[in-house]
């Protein structure tokens, strides 16, 4: 897994990075093979946004957050693209098993 982040209107602290990183990890369970996770954090309006782009072979999700919290931002996009990922991975699950 190769992850990429970019913070726009703000610096990016070892914990933050530490947290995206585990956040991140969740996520392989549900990808096989190689895959790109890129970051993107920014501040606008007082919020807070996390947007995560998920991609690789036969994969291209996107996951959104804005929230007064950071960690919490992360924490939703990461929850949004996991559940992109697991209805991906039934689909794919069906499909090959069908009969």
């Amino acid at each position: 897994m190769e992850l990429h982040m970019t913070f726009k209107h703000m610096d990016g602290t070892e914990a933050i990075k530490a947290h995206v990183k585990e956040q991140t990890e969740k996520l392989s369970k549900f990808v096989s093979g190689s895959y790109k996770a890129d970051w993107v954090f920014f501040v606008e309006a007082n919020d807070h946004v996390a947007e995560l782009r998920v991609h690789g072979p036969h994969i291209d999700f996107h996951g959104h957050a804005r929230t007064s919290d950071l960690y919490q931002s992360i924490d939703q996009a990461v929850d949004k693209l996991e559940t992109q990922l697991r209805k991906n991975k039934e689909i794919l699950k069906d499909h090959l098993h069908r009969k």
